[in-house]
């Protein structure tokens, strides 16, 4: 059951369509993808009220920050309002959140929201079912870490751990579980001796909510603001004249704004490499927990942007950039939306034609 799912999100699958197949007169059947992978994961319900068929975006232990990235990549989607939230327990808070947002979702516990007429189903106050299983090694922090070079660089797939591991900034002993694992979802395949990346816009997906909730959390050492005087904008010309263009890059809205020559923000995030001290003092930023400049400890060497820039100063790849916004909200739905056309959709489409 479920293509490009592990273990625990089959079992929470099955969980939540006993669920569903509880409700008076509800029937609730799994439709497998097909065979091109931008086909989706389905359910199709049926009761005396009529039947429908949701399009199934399964998640499992939702934070608050990982609700807002999935809330984002269903609204910006193919079928926002026939998608289907399934996930392993939503609390009160995210509940009202999602309710708010106009997603519907079902969890393993029993809790529900289902909007879409003429089916009404609201179903909430049930506790969270324990369970234990194997996590997953390709979304924790290393194997976010090496998933994202193989997003950002396909061809990575066929190489070496040794070369993997090296680019990706994490241990040699930790490429080979997590290459398995990425073929056991699906991810990857082994063609003539030569592993190749699958359903790209999945993995895509999975990378960013996962970016989210682990490994940006992990990276960040402060907030800040700028000190008197100076404004974000000025930063990509602060760190030209602080002669930091190699080892800063300029990421999040103010990364996106400068990539696509379009907008104007008030927040963006600086990966740095080197010494954060150091950087906060030559880049004039003050530490702050409700400032609007996120500084991050770079990872990897495939993290910055290789084309054209408008300025000297380097830009986040549009990955890193694309995931940032998720973050944001719906306040960069436009930004999110310009960047995955113009920078993210050709790189899948050559998915394609390989």
């Amino acid at each position: 059951m479920g293509r490009n799912l592990t273990d625990n999100e089959k079992r929470t699958l099955e969980d939540c369509l006993r669920n569903l197949r509880s409700l008076r007169g509800c029937e609730a059947a799994y439709i497998e993808p097909g065979s091109n992978p931008a086909d989706p994961d389905a359910l199709h319900l049926k009761g005396p009220w009529g039947e429908l068929d949701y399009r199934v975006m399964t998640r499992l232990r939702l934070s608050t920050a990982g609700a807002e990235i999935a809330i984002n990549q269903i609204k910006n989607g193919p079928a926002p309002d026939r998608s289907l939230l399934v996930t392993d327990y939503i609390t009160e808070d995210l509940s009202r959140k999602l309710r708010q947002s106009g997603i519907d979702y079902v969890d393993a516990a029993g809790n529900a929201s289902l909007q879409r007429p003429p089916l009404y189903v609201e179903v909430s106050g049930r506790k969270r079912v324990e369970r234990r299983g194997r996590s997953s090694r390709a979304f924790q922090p290393a194997g976010l870490k090496l998933v994202f070079l193989l997003l950002r660089v396909p061809q990575a797939a066929r190489w070496t751990y040794r070369d993997l591991a090296g680019e990706a900034g994490i241990a040699l002993g930790a490429v080979g579980p997590i290459l398995r694992e990425l073929e056991e979802l699906g991810y990857l395949e082994n063609s003539g001796g030569q592993r190749l990346l699958r359903s790209r816009h999945e993995l895509l997906l999975r990378w960013e909510l996962g970016y989210g909730e682990r490994l940006q959390p992990l990276l960040e050492c402060q907030r800040c603001r700028l000190a008197a005087g100076l404004k974000i904008p000025d930063l990509p010309n602060l760190i030209e004249q602080q002669g930091l263009t190699e080892t800063v890059l300029v990421g999040g809205r103010l990364g996106a704004c400068l990539l696509l020559q379009q907008g104007t923000t008030d927040g963006a995030s600086l990966h740095y490499d080197g010494d954060a001290l150091r950087t906060m003092l030559r880049l004039q930023l003050i530490p702050d927990p409700n400032g609007r400049i996120r500084l991050l400890k770079r990872f990897g060497h495939a993290d910055h942007w290789q084309g054209w820039r408008p300025q000297s100063a380097r830009i986040a790849d549009p990955l890193l950039l694309h995931a940032e916004l998720q973050m944001d909200g719906a306040d960069s739905d436009d930004l999110q939306q310009r960047l995955f056309q113009r920078y993210l959709m050709p790189r899948f489409a050559e998915e394609r034609i390989e």
